[in-house]
């Protein structure tokens, strides 16, 4: 009996713990994050019956177990944070994709409405409606770059405040997960190994929900507690022990563990947190970069353009827009890090240097830690744009990009880290400067004008001003006085292709330009560019003790027709860097100059360096002429490199050409002009560059011949004559040096001299050059102030035509152009000027490029945040189907159990009237 009674009563157990879990499963169907539990049996051991065999002894509940695929419930968590990455993204993207694209909110119709106030100001400069209306365009324009900041500024702080929730949410879900794994291994112990389905359903939902903030990885040990880790493999959850998220003041997540702190914002993905991140790292911050770039290259360019400009009262136009340089602003471009070393007196700022270089994106400037060595990284592309070594001096500067990163003073030493944020502000910090029509620059304070006097058809352009300040930002002298040009300029063709330039302050004697532009070439039927178009450009002018006529030479007899004494040059070493304007790397190059070579020679030599110009010259005067009265009998000559210049042709009767003879229809002066007539006509003189020109001395008064070779090659000078009474004075034209003086050399032989040539020489921006001894022969004191000098004045005119010896062109100031449009042209030329990205992109270019990429984010965006709930929910399903409650089946369960436990129980029954029986037999 007491078999039949066991047997009926195990199974009247199972059937009770079947109908319990069937009851539980339809009580959490709608529980978030059930999962089905089933019943599993195993039969008793059987028992001997003798003969009869084994016979069963009933069944055991060997298990409740939860029915999960741990694939699926792995695949679901991480599809769970990629939809909830994409859809938190595609909220936020979505916001500022109709906030630029909007016309009432962006930035386009403000650029179109600008530029078109300027054109209208441009068809009539002198209109002051024209002009207020600029004004209050560009107030408004300003404004309108201030508003997109603030409002992108405030969404700035609303994802950064969610950053803060998230992750306050993240520690509590930790926290949860840590609590949970302690519960399950203890109750694990408590139940024999036996697990806790709940409990493990509990923490699985955390762990989804965890997967909705942020991605996670997780594994589970030996001793059945799930492991979380983030990012790179950083630990959230180790057993019964949790970590912790913080949030700085600028939006960067650290995650905390073990008392250790560690920088995790670039490592955080997937979830909602990552969606934010990515958020505001790919679309909030270049966004605000960009607009910030426009903000400041317009600030820029149109403040260079009313710098360079005079407005109705004459005077330089004053900034139209706040200056991108701004102390505070520049401050404001730097964030220190948190964790760099007291004391925190690091005084560091960042300027704008070229806005045609600026990029969109953050620099971090880290110290290496234990040395001075400094990297520059741009974040964007994690590239490096500098590196180096800190001198310890102070200020020190760091050039990269079109910024500079100025150290000013303080403690920095290795470890500190920095992050350079140079347009961030840019549309915040812009402002309209200008209240009064009358300060718009609109006219250029460049005039023009051609001689009445000048034969020739030589055509000076009207000038164009490139630039008021020089590379070190110093305004340039030219404009540094209101209503002037400083200094005015004349420019004077000493032949058909040479000019001088020369200051023209004191009209009744102009003055060579320091430094100096003289014997320039002009080319015919071509457009002759005046001046220097590169802010960097330097010229060394040749001022060393071997050029033209040294004081140590002097004539010498020689045989008439020997060949030239030469110019006595020695061999030189020049020395030549050349700095690459896009690396930064510097090459150095040495150029040795041939003794005795020409300055045309060396010149040639020198013009081969790339970026190097060299222009020879070479200047005589031939003054003092002196010839006794007996020397008229028997011949005289006067030879300019072999070309002899006197002969009796009727244009001067020989030999009654001269004061000392008692003849006074022929003066000196007469005699120079028939010699310059002479040299001036000569083909092969001519083709060597030398011309001549008969003048007075403006100091002396005398009468004076001046040689001119334009080619720079040495001008050989002889003299012959009957009487040893007979000289010439020659000298080289600088007032440097004394006069030589040529005297007859009786029958059969000159007197002769040579002079040499000078050389000035250009040098391109980036390039230096230092000869090898401070003291060179060609170029002077290398150590002097003025041996290398800015030759950039900050303007432009050129020539075309045919001019003619003694043309004159002028340069000045502008008086009185209140009705000259050329600067305001300049102005509406910027609407569609590529002025950023290298000459890439103009201001409407540059915000179209912006609501561009923005605008193909966000609808990217929607189209993968679809995809992703798709597949969520794909995932979702399949979960379902394998932990989820179905009710029918429950419901069918429950009948199969109750049947079970009733039939069971009809066992029990029959076992009990049989011992019933048994007993009233007894």
């Amino acid at each position: 009996m007491s078999g039949i009674l066991s047997t009926a009563i195990s199974g009247l157990q199972a059937s009770q713990n079947a109908l319990r879990t069937a009851g539980h499963n339809i009580s959490n169907a709608n529980t978030q994050g059930y999962s089905r539990q089933e019943v599993n049996y195993v039969t008793r051991p059987e028992q001997n019956a003798g003969g009869a065999g084994y016979i069963g002894s009933g069944v055991t509940t060997a298990s409740i177990e939860r029915v999960v695929n741990e694939f699926v419930t792995a695949q679901l968590r991480s599809d769970t944070s990629t939809y909830n990455q994409l859809n938190k993204f595609n909220i936020n993207i979505g916001k500022v994709d109709k906030l630029f694209a909007d016309a009432s909110t962006g930035l386009s119709g403000s650029l179109q409405s600008f530029f078109a106030a300027l054109q209208n100001g441009a068809n009539d400069p002198s209109s002051t409606p024209a002009r207020q209306l600029i004004i209050t365009e560009a107030q408004g324009l300003s404004s309108r770059f201030n508003n997109l900041y603030q409002r992108m500024a405030d969404i700035e702080k609303s994802v950064n405040s969610e950053i803060r929730t998230v992750t306050s949410q993240v520690n509590s879900l930790a926290t949860s997960i840590a609590a949970l794994n302690q519960s399950i291994g203890e109750a694990v112990a408590s139940g024999n190994g036996n697990q806790p389905n709940d409990l493990l359903d509990k923490r699985d939902e955390a762990l989804r929900q965890l997967a909705e903030l942020v991605s996670i990885q997780t594994v589970k040990d030996s001793s059945g507690d799930v492991n979380v880790f983030i990012g790179n493999g950083q630990p959230l959850v180790v057993g019964a022990a949790a970590s912790a998220f913080s949030v700085t003041n600028d939006g960067q997540i650290q995650l905390r563990a073990n008392k250790a702190v560690f920088d995790i914002t670039e490592q955080v993905s997937g979830g909602q947190l990552g969606g934010l991140l990515s958020f505001r790292d790919d679309v909030l911050n270049p966004s605000m970069n960009e607009l910030g770039r426009i903000a400041i290259s317009m600030s820029e360019e149109f403040n260079k353009l009313q710098q360079q400009g005079i407005d109705l009262d004459n005077d330089y136009g004053q900034k139209m827009f706040f200056d991108i340089n701004d102390p505070t602003s520049a401050v404001n471009r730097v964030k220190h890090s948190g964790t760099n070393q007291q004391p925190y007196d690091r005084q560091l700022n960042v300027t704008i240097t070229d806005t045609s270089k600026l990029t969109t994106s953050d620099y971090r400037f880290d110290i290496v830690p234990g040395t001075t060595n400094y990297v520059v990284t741009r974040l964007s592309d994690d590239q490096v744009v500098s590196q180096g070594g800190l001198s310890g001096a102070y200020p020190f500067s760091i050039a990269f990009d079109g910024v500079s990163l100025n150290l000013t003073s303080g403690s920095f030493q290795g470890g500190d880290s920095f992050v350079l944020q140079p347009t961030r502000n840019g549309a915040q910090d812009i402002k309209a400067m200008l209240t009064r029509p009358e300060d718009l620059a609109f006219a250029s304070p460049i005039r023009t004008n051609s001689a009445s006097s000048n034969t020739g058809s030589g055509v000076i352009s009207s000038g164009e001003v490139l630039g008021v300040k020089d590379v070190n930002g110093n305004i340039l002298p030219a404009f540094s006085t209101d209503g002037q040009l400083s200094p005015p300029i004349i420019i004077r063709f000493t032949s058909e292709t040479t000019y001088d330039v020369l200051d023209n302050t004191d009209p009744a004697n102009p003055k060579h330009l320091n430094p100096p532009l003289q014997d320039q070439v002009f080319v015919p039927g071509t457009v002759n560019n005046i001046f220097s178009n590169d802010p960097g450009e330097t010229r060394i002018v040749g001022n060393g003790d071997r050029l033209g006529l040294p004081s140590d030479r002097s004539a010498q007899t020689v045989t008439i027709g020997a060949a030239a004494q030469g110019n006595g040059y020695l061999a030189e070493r020049l020395n030549f860097t050349f700095k690459d304007p896009q690396t930064g790397s510097i090459t150095s190059r040495s150029l040795i100059t041939q003794s005795g070579a020409s300055a045309m020679q060396t010149a040639a030599q020198l013009s081969a360096l790339p970026g190097v110009t060299a222009n020879a010259y070479t200047t005589a005067t031939i003054t003092g002429i002196n010839v006794a009265p007996g020397d008229f009998a028997v011949p005289m000559q006067l030879r300019i490199n072999g070309e002899a210049l006197l002969q009796d042709d009727g244009a001067l009767p020989t030999p009654a050409f001269l004061s000392t003879v008692p003849d006074p229809n022929v003066s000196e002066a007469d005699f120079n002009d028939y010699l310059a007539k002479r040299i001036n006509e000569n083909p092969n003189l001519n083709a060597l560059g030398i011309r001549a020109q008969s003048s007075t001395n403006p100091l002396t008064g005398a009468p004076e011949l001046r040689i001119f070779a334009s080619s720079g090659v040495d001008v050989d000078i002889r003299f012959s004559a009957a009487s040893a009474t007979s000289s010439i004075q020659v000298n080289d034209g600088s007032g440097d040096n004394p006069n030589q003086t040529l005297t007859s050399a009786g029958v059969g032989q000159e007197s002769a001299i040579t002079v040499g040539g000078r050389i000035d020489i250009t040098l391109a921006s980036g390039i230096e050059m230092s000869p090898s001894i401070s003291s060179s022969p060609l170029f002077g004191d290398s150590n002097s102030a003025s041996f290398v000098q800015s030759s950039y004045l900050g303007y432009q005119v050129s020539l075309s035509g045919q001019p003619k010896a003694g043309d004159v062109f002028t340069v000045g100031f502008n008086n009185n152009g209140k009705n000259d449009n050329r600067n305001v042209l300049a102005m509406v030329a910027m609407e569609n000027k590529s002025t950023m990205q290298d000459g890439s992109l103009s201001f409407a270019e540059g915000y179209g490029k912006l609501v561009e990429e923005v605008g193909t984010k966000s609808s990217l965006s929607k189209i993968n945040t679809a995809a992703s709930l798709s597949l969520l929910e794909q995932s979702q399903t399949t979960r379902d189907s394998i932990s989820g409650v179905n009710l029918d089946e429950e419901a069918a369960d429950l009948i199969k159990f109750q049947q079970l436990y009733s039939a069971n129980a009809q066992v029990i029954t029959v076992a009990r009237e049989l011992f019933d029986t048994l007993l009233n037999a007894l």
